[in-house]
């Protein structure tokens, strides 16, 4: 298995970070058309795609997961995983989060990535890190481009992370602003996120790149239903 990112002679770690939120209170936005059982079933499906697939690709030397309240060891895949509490990030967030595993890693390289992206692979996140070859910070969008729901960014670089409404626009200033190369790369996987109740139109089982986990819960729950009052609420 290779480890590592080798540019020339150098072996360059590149390292994965995961915030995952009080499981109770996430994606809230979903409650519209989900119980709260099947929402939180989701949430850890989408988890368990995530990580599985940062876990399993050869380039990424270690993944972390920083967990909220309501998250076991026995949610996420079996496998290497680092993970952390959320309280111990002092000013709480997800920024706050992301940032307290960047001061404790030694990682040359950090990749910021969302954990509701089902539709993941491992080219997704192979195409990431190419375009960060000569020590670019690279921004990956959501499909809209406003949100970004990926950033790889170098030790030595003083990118703040922006995360939040608009993020992508603001990532891009605060590049431009720090003075950081970086490059935009638009991978299917990255950009279809699940934030709306609109956005499970798109968990078709069928769908040869949706992640297993989230593809059993799909098989599981009555996908039809949903999709039928999520047009009827919009």
């Amino acid at each position: 298995r290779i480890w590592r990112l080798v540019w020339g002679c150098v072996a360059v770690a590149i390292e994965a970070v995961v915030a995952l939120k009080t499981l109770a209170q996430s994606k809230r936005r979903l409650s519209a058309v989900l119980t709260d059982e099947q929402r939180c079933e989701l949430v850890v499906a989408m988890a368990q795609d995530v990580l599985s697939c940062l876990m399993a690709h050869p380039e990424i030397e270690a993944v972390h997961a920083v967990c909220g309240e309501g998250w076991a060891r026995s949610d996420f895949p079996e496998g290497a995983l680092v993970m952390w509490e959320e309280a111990k990030s002092r000013e709480g967030g997800l920024i706050a989060a992301y940032e307290m595993v960047a001061a404790k890693t030694a990682a040359e390289g950090l990749l910021f990535i969302h954990a509701d992206l089902p539709f993941l692979r491992q080219e997704d996140v192979s195409a990431v890190i190419s375009a960060s070859v000569d020590h670019h910070a690279v921004l990956s969008p959501d499909l809209p481009e406003t949100g970004t729901n990926a950033v790889l960014r170098w030790r030595h670089q003083s990118l703040p992370l922006c995360f939040g409404e608009g993020s992508f626009a603001r990532h891009q200033q605060a590049a431009k602003a720090t003075g950081t190369p970086w490059r935009a790369v638009r991978a299917n996987g990255v950009a279809r996120d699940v934030d709306e109740p609109e956005n499970l139109d798109r968990l078709d089982r069928k769908d040869p790149d949706l992640g297993e986990a989230t593809a059993r819960w799909s098989a599981a729950t009555d996908i039809n239903l949903l999709m039928s009052a999520t047009h009827h609420a919009c």
